[in-house]
Formats: C-alpha cells, structure tokens, sequence
C-alpha cells in the first residue's frame, strides 16, 4: 500500500467532516483549524485524518480518525508519528480525550482521572453530559 502523510488543505474539508461525522466526532471547528489537520491518502483518497490543536497551555490531539475499512493497517500509528514530530519543541505533553484508549495506551499515553477532564477543557466544564461521558482524557510526557 502506497500511503501519503500529508498536511491538509481546503480541498480536504468535505473528505475529513466525512470520516469524522462517520464516528460522531466534532466537524464544525474543522475549517477553522485545517492548517493543524494532517490526512492519509492512498490512490487519491483520503483515508484517514488527525489534528494537532494547540491552545495556550494545552496541545491536544484530535479528530483522529480512519475509514472503517482502512483501520488495523497501521495509518493511525502514521498520522501519529507525523503529528508528533510537529509536537517537539512546541509542548512536553500532548493531551487526548478518546474512547480508543487502547490505541493510545499503544502510542505511549497514560490516563489521567476523569476528574481532569473539567479542568484541562472548558468544553467539558460546560458540558451537561460530562457525568456520563465515555471518554478518557490521557498524556503524553514528551520529555
């Protein structure tokens, strides 16, 4: 399999809104932060897609995501790497919120308690669903 890591462009937007809104993952933000978006392209499709944003005092990775026949074929663990190569000399931590925890706990990531999540995001602080959210917020120490 010939796979491209790339970073995205505009062009992209339709292709990455599609695979996250397969899994139910934000779409709104995504034109507003393409730039920090990278995608997997293989034959002139894009397969898969991750975010690196970077907020003052905290960089998340986000919106990590593959079609569903393209799981399992190391593109996640790709889109990663790329990602993380961007993160050195930004931050000593990346921070995730997931329900793969597996993936990450793969990738390095440990996880934090539930508790933290109000405190690192002011989304989940808002949230009314945060008592039942299956999300599990984990970090990455870079150092």
């Amino acid at each position: 399999m010939n796979l491209n890591i790339r970073s995205a462009g505009t062009g992209d937007i339709p292709d990455i809104k599609s695979i996250l809104a397969q899994y139910i993952l934000e779409t709104e933000l995504v034109e507003d932060n393409i730039d920090q978006f990278v995608v997997a392209e293989t034959g002139g499709r894009i397969v898969g897609c991750a975010c690196l944003d970077s907020n003052p005092g905290l960089v998340e990775l986000r919106s990590i995501a593959m079609l569903p026949g393209w799981k399992n074929k190391g593109i996640g663990r790709r889109l990663f790497e790329t990602l993380m190569q961007r993160a050195r000399g930004m931050t000593d931590r990346i921070f995730v919120r997931t329900t793969a925890r597996g993936f990450f706990e793969k990738m390095g990531f440990e996880a934090l308690d539930g508790s933290q999540k109000p405190v690192l995001w002011q989304d989940c602080a808002e949230c009314d669903k945060l008592d039942v959210c299956m999300q599990v917020p984990m970090v990455l120490e870079l150092r």
